[in-house]
């Protein structure tokens, strides 16, 4: 869950299908190493995207798109003709590949630009540095548990599996502006235990945790007689290791692929935790 020195810009493809979204797989591989690189979102990956590709005759994904509002900082491209007129840069289809990521090149430079002119104006702002000392845990005595219990908003905190609190201890550094109490643990009874013991709003399951079956963990963790709904979210190296059926039978929200950015890990946690101010 470390950050990574760059990463290409993850596009959401929004009305196409199976084959064609194997399509945009095919010419993002091949455009690697040659200008900006894209990457496309699967359906239940919880990042948000840094642009939309929408098929512009397929009113479900216009009516998405403008659920996404997009703007100079997330944009949109339409592809083919919509049936009404739409303020969005568009390309005729079919199209050539060279043409839409000299579009798509360009938007990305205007969505730089947005967001050195909000830097500049101290809109965007960097993470604060932490107020308070982290909460910690003693996993082989139950009276932590219940001191951990009172210290810890009703409304819940974030627990992450890994093989180490390290993780923990980076996530804890993002979240001080959202004065978030990060938890750890590092395998699954400690796991199940933390979270019949303390309120979670959110668990990050990191999938390469040794011993660590992330279904069976999900499931555990939601048979609890708990107010807070927790979501479980799991961390991925590959996202073909991501078994949909299953993540859906036992209530997984969804997966973020590793390494994540730092910004795009605190969008998505901020959407599931809960207001503290």
């Amino acid at each position: 869950m470390m950050p990574a020195q760059s990463f290409p810009f993850t596009v959401r493809l929004l009305g196409f299908g199976l084959q064609e979204a194997v399509a945009f797989d095919t010419a993002f591989a091949a455009r690697q190493g040659r200008g900006c690189g894209y990457v496309r979102l699967e359906d239940d990956n919880l990042q948000d995207p840094d642009l939309h590709i929408a098929a512009a005759s397929n009113l479900g994904a216009l009516a998405a798109l403008a659920h996404w509002r997009p703007s100079e900082l997330r944009p949109a491209l339409l592809v083919g003709q919509p049936a009404v007129q739409l303020d969005y840069p568009r390309i005729e289809a079919p199209f050539s590949w060279d043409a839409l990521f000299e579009l798509l090149d360009r938007l990305i430079e205007r969505r730089a630009d947005a967001l050195s002119r909000l830097e500049a104006a101290d809109v965007v702002t960097v993470a604060e540095r932490r107020r308070r000392p982290r909460p910690d845990i003693d996993l082989t005595d139950p009276a932590e548990y219940e001191r951990l219990r009172s210290a810890i908003p009703t409304n819940g905190a974030v627990l992450v599996i890994d093989r180490n609190s390290a993780s923990r201890d980076y996530l804890s550094e993002l979240l001080a502006r959202q004065r978030t109490p990060v938890l750890w643990a590092g395998d699954e009874v400690t796991a199940v235990e933390l979270c019949r013991s303390i309120p979670m709003a959110v668990v990050l399951i990191n999938t390469s945790t040794p011993g660590i079956d992330p279904y069976r963990l999900c499931w555990g963790i939601k048979e609890k007689d708990s107010p807070v709904r927790t979501t479980v979210i799991l961390l991925l190296g590959k996202p073909e290791e991501y078994d949909r059926q299953q993540a859906r039978y036992v209530g997984v929200e969804g997966f973020l692929n590793k390494p994540i950015a730092n910004h795009h890990l605190v969008a998505v946690l901020k959407k599931y935790l809960p207001d503290t101010r």
